[in-house]
C-alpha cells in the first residue's frame, strides 16, 4: 500500500532533546542531596565516620541505581503498555496508524511508533526512544473529535516523543527513588532528610512534567494549527471527568492530567495551556523550516498565438544546447530549421 509522505515543518534534528543533560543533572541533584542529608545529620549521636563513609557511598550508589533501574523500566515500557489490558494495538495498515506516520513525516521523524487505542477519553505515549514508542489514542477522541483535533492530539503525543519527554520523566522518578531508598535504608543519616527530598523532588518532577506539556502543545500546534489544538484541548477537558484506574496508572504521561492544585499538579490548566498557544510562548521558540513550495499556479497568458507554434525536430534542439553556439555578446546565432526558413 503506498502513503503519502507530507514534507516537514519542523527541524527534528533541532527538536530532538536529548536526555544527557538532563541525566548529568540528576547525578549533581544526588551528589547535593546526600551533601545536605550529612549536614542535616550532624546533630544525631555518633555522628562521624559512620554517617560520612555512608555518603561516599551513596555517591556512587544512588546514581548507578537510578541509572540502572531507569533504563531497565524504559526497556520493558512499549510491550508492557501494549500488553495491558484494555489497550488494543492496530497494525500499519489501520488508518489510525497510516495518520500518525503521516504527522511523523511533518515532524520529521523517520521512527515509526506502534499506534493503539483504548476506551479513556485520553491520549499518551510511551516508550525509551522514538522508535521504540507507543502511542494510545482513546477511542472517544475519534469518535467525537474532528479530524483536525485528533490530528492535533496525536501531534502532541509525537511531540513528546521527540522531546525524549518519557525517558526524562522514567530517569527523574527512578533517581527519587533511589535516593529516597537509600536513605531509607541507611541508619546512619537523619530520617527527616529522607522525606524532606522526597517532597522536594516531587515538586520538581511535577514542575518538569507541566513545562513538557507547554512544549508538546506548542509541536501539536506547528503540525496541524494553534486553532486545532486549542480546540483539541478545550473538548478533551469538556468530554471528561475523572479518571480511570489506567489513567491514574500513567497520569503524567497521559494528554489530560491532574491540574487541581498549582504545584503538585501534573499538567498546567486548560486556561494556562490555551494562553500559552495564543500568546506562542513556546511555539515561537520552536525550530521552524521553511516551507516548501509544492506547486505553482501560474496565470494563463492574456493572449493565445492565432498560429501553432511548428514541430522542433531533434537536430534543431541538438544545435541549441551546443555550447559551441551560446551567444557571446550581440544576438543569439539562428540555429538551423524553421527560424530561417523563408
Amino acid at each position: 500500500m503506498s502513503r503519502i509522505t507530507h514534507p516537514p515543518v519542523l527541524d527534528y534534528r533541532r527538536l530532538k532533546n536529548g536526555t544527557t543533560l538532563t541525566w548529568l543533572g540528576l547525578v549533581v541533584g544526588s551528589w547535593v542531596a546526600l551533601l545536605w542529608a550529612v549536614l542535616a545529620s550532624s546533630h544525631v549521636p555518633f555522628w562521624g565516620m559512620g554517617v560520612v563513609l555512608g555518603s561516599l557511598v551513596g555517591v556512587f550508589a544512588v546514581p548507578a541505581w537510578g541509572t540502572f533501574f531507569g533504563h531497565v523500566g524504559l526497556s520493558r515500557a512499549r510491550n508492557s503498555e501494549a500488553r495491558t489490558k484494555g489497550v488494543d494495538v492496530l497494525g500499519p495498515e489501520e488508518p489510525l496508524t497510516q495518520r500518525v506516520y503521516a504527522l511523523c513525516d511533518r515532524l520529521g521523524m523517520s521512527a515509526r511508533p506502534w499506534v493503539a487505542v483504548m476506551d479513556p477519553c485520553n491520549a499518551y505515549a510511551i516508550g525509551s526512544r522514538a522508535d521504540k514508542a507507543l502511542v494510545v489514542i482513546g477511542r472517544p477522541l475519534l469518535d467525537h473529535m474532528t479530524q483536525d483535533e485528533v490530528d492535533a492530539v496525536i501531534s502532541h503525543e509525537l511531540g513528546h516523543i521527540a522531546n525524549n519527554d518519557m525517558r526524562r520523566m522514567a530517569f527523574c522518578r527512578s533517581f527519587q527513588n533511589a535516593l529516597t531508598w537509600y536513605l531509607g535504608f541507611s541508619n546512619t543519616l537523619q530520617k527527616g532528610a529522607r522525606y524532606v527530598l522526597s517532597w522536594l523532588s516531587e515538586l520538581m518532577i511535577l514542575r518538569l512534567s507541566r513545562k513538557r506539556e507547554y512544549w508538546a502543545d506548542a509541536i501539536g500546534a506547528a503540525l496541524t494549527s494553534k486553532e486545532a489544538m486549542i480546540s483539541a484541548l478545550e473538548k478533551i477537558h469538556g468530554m471528561a471527568d475523572g479518571f480511570t484506574s489506567h489513567e491514574r496508572a500513567n497520569l503524567r504521561l497521559m494528554f489530560r492530567g491532574r491540574t487541581t492544585a498549582a504545584i503538585f499538579s501534573t499538567h498546567p490548566t486548560l486556561e494556562q495551556r490555551t494562553s500559552a498557544l495564543h500568546a506562542k510562548t513556546y511555539l515561537a521558540r520552536l525550530p521552524h523550516l521553511a516551507r516548501k513550495i509544492d506547486h505553482l499556479d501560474l496565470p494563463a497568458p492574456d493572449q493565445l498565438p492565432s498560429q501553432p507554434m511548428p514541430d522542433i525536430t531533434a537536430a534543431e534542439i541538438a544545435y541549441a544546447q551546443s555550447p559551441k553556439n551560446a551567444p557571446r555578446g550581440g544576438s543569439a546565432p539562428t540555429p538551423p530549421g524553421y527560424l530561417n526558413k523563408e
